[in-house]
């Protein structure tokens, strides 16, 4: 059409754009061909995942749908699809990798414009849900759609709420109250952890302010990303949120997993002696599945273990359960550890718990996770 109404020349310049707007998205490695015509082919390497395919296509198609101005001074617009094959999961060879890759743009060109189509429906299907998912995640961010929920750890021998570990809820307008269980794995992936993980830390340094100001005397633990130790500044963004809320270090528990504190071990081991240095608590989550070596239980200034919901599940029925939940116990008490259960959901958990000289329990026989309000009323 352009070709016709502005002739051919006219017809070359957005060609140009077109491969100028292409080559500024594209990654340094990545290949792209024009074939003839209108169609042009991408070869992407290193791929994590089949989605970001997907994701670069929308990607592509937004730019080339912006207006192009002519040299004439005539304003155009133009639409693109795209068809996608994974390699080696739709073909073994060029040829038929092309060959694929025609057939999804086929599909794409029959759903209408502006959209891509993978080789399979179902890849479509999974990568469209995918980036959606993402785009509202980004957009709850925006929107204050999260929700910190609160459940009780209670001292085991005096029965008394001690503290408390600030757990994340997504309010989706759309799809009610998602599981943390789904999107926190996405956060992960795309790295907006690091900015939920820092309004959870706010907002529970805040909410634990008014607490203490009530009068309560909580610890209250939250969670470290593996990506967060990665690629966040902890003890700048920990010191922030105390200055900002006034609540006390000495009343702030950091958890982190087994597996986020071997990554970059002797930045970790430094970064947890200087939050330690502030007074703040740190505790392991999920003691027991992660890594085998303990040898670096002596060189994390560790306060808490946190004994994995898998271990407390069948004890006191399973001995082996009962075996590994007594030596951690034990193991604990002799390096100087206060000891955590998690999942605790039946009396005689609590009294075999009681009897081994664990410290503390956290789960359903106390109270389920609960609003801010619920937990108010639980204290």
């Amino acid at each position: 059409h352009i070709n016709d109404i502005y002739g051919h020349i006219a017809g070359d310049e957005p060609r140009q754009v077109v491969a100028q707007r292409f080559s500024s998205r594209l990654r340094e490695g990545d290949i792209i061909s024009r074939l003839g015509g209108d169609e042009f082919a991408v070869v992407l390497e290193h791929l994590s995942r089949p989605e970001d395919a997907g994701r670069l296509a929308e990607e592509m198609i937004a730019a080339l749908g912006a207006e192009y101005r002519l040299s004439s001074g005539a304003m155009i617009h133009i639409g693109s699809s795209a068809g996608i094959v994974l390699f080696p999961d739709h073909g073994e060879d060029s040829s038929e990798l092309l060959q694929h890759a025609d057939a999804a743009l086929y599909k794409a060109k029959a759903e209408g414009r502006g959209i891509y189509h993978y080789y399979t429906d179902e890849l479509t299907a999974l990568a469209r849900q995918r980036i959606e998912f993402e785009t509202r995640l980004r957009r709850a961010i925006v929107n204050q759609e999260f929700e910190v929920y609160y459940q009780p750890q209670v001292h085991i021998a005096t029965g008394r709420i001690v503290g408390a570990e600030a757990l994340i809820r997504w309010n989706c307008p759309e799809r009610g109250r998602v599981s943390p269980v789904e999107f926190i794995p996405i956060a992960e992936e795309t790295g907006l952890i690091g900015e939920i993980g820092e309004w959870v830390l706010n907002e529970t340094c805040r909410q634990g302010k008014i607490w203490l100001d009530q009068g309560h005397r909580l610890t209250l633990a939250v969670n470290l990303s593996a990506h967060q130790v990665r690629h966040q500044n902890i003890p700048l963004m920990v010191e922030n949120a105390l200055k900002k809320s006034g609540y006390p270090a000495d009343r702030l528990e950091l958890e982190l997993t087994e597996s986020a504190l071997m990554q970059r071990e002797e930045e970790t081991v430094e970064m947890l002696h200087a939050l330690r240095a502030h007074g703040i608590r740190l505790a392991i989550d999920d003691f027991g599945t992660g890594y085998s070596s303990l040898s670096y239980l002596k060189r994390f200034p560790i306060d808490v273990l946190k004994i994995d919901k898998s271990f407390v599940d069948d004890i006191p029925f399973e001995n082996d359960d009962m075996a590994i939940v007594t030596a951690i116990i034990a193991m604990g008490q002799a390096l100087g550890f206060q000891v955590l259960a998690e999942g605790t959901e039946r009396e005689e958990q609590i009294a075999f718990l009681k009897e081994k000289g664990c410290t503390m329990y956290q789960g359903y026989f106390k109270s389920p996770p609960v609003p801010a309000e619920a937990f108010e009323k639980l204290l």
